[in-house]
Order: C-alpha cells, then sequence, then structure tokens
C-alpha cells in the first residue's frame, strides 16, 4: 500500500514538474496570481455566505407563546395584609403584560 501511494506522488509531482517547466516566469506568475485570486474569491464567498446564513437563521425564529401560570393560594388570603395582596398582585400582573 505505501509502495502504491510513493507511486502514485512520484507521478503526479512529476506531472506537475513537465507542466511547470514548461512555462515561462511571466505565465507562472500569471497562473499564481489567478490561483490565488480564486482561492480568495471562493473563500470570501464561503465565509460571507456562512455570516448571512447564520444572521438569516436568527431572524427566523419562532415566537414562543408562554401562558401564564396559575398560581394557587397558599396562604389564605385574610391572613395577609391589603398592602401585602396588592404588592403580590402587581408582581403576578406584569407576567401576564
Amino acid at each position: 500500500m505505501r509502495k502504491m501511494y510513493v507511486k502514485i506522488k512520484d507521478f503526479i509531482g512529476g506531472r506537475l514538474r513537465g507542466l511547470c517547466d514548461r512555462l515561462t516566469p511571466r505565465q507562472r506568475s500569471i497562473a499564481v496570481i489567478v490561483m490565488a485570486s480564486l482561492f480568495a474569491l471562493v473563500n470570501f464567498y464561503m465565509i460571507f455566505r456562512a455570516v448571512y446564513d447564520i444572521g438569516r437563521e436568527d431572524s427566523r425564529q419562532d415566537v414562543i407563546r408562554i401562558t401564564p401560570l396559575e398560581v394557587p393560594d397558599f396562604v389564605p388570603a385574610d391572613t395577609l395584609s391589603d398592602v401585602k395582596i396588592r404588592e403580590m398582585e402587581e408582581f403576578f400582573n406584569q407576567f401576564n403584560r
């Protein structure tokens, strides 16, 4: 298996060297600039597309409606002062708005 990998690697390396040897220095620099530009464009596209998708998913969140809880009376109402009852009603009514 290892020999096969080395043979394939050498074959591909030889082919690439043969292709690059035929290029003039100007053609090589143009090839490098074109490949780097393509890489940068693909890279920026992937980054901005990911950011766009994240933003789009955040805006599509469903609103979850939570029904108010019914709080049972643990203490009989006649043992609480009117001020305390009013405070409790205000506290629980703030969640119903």
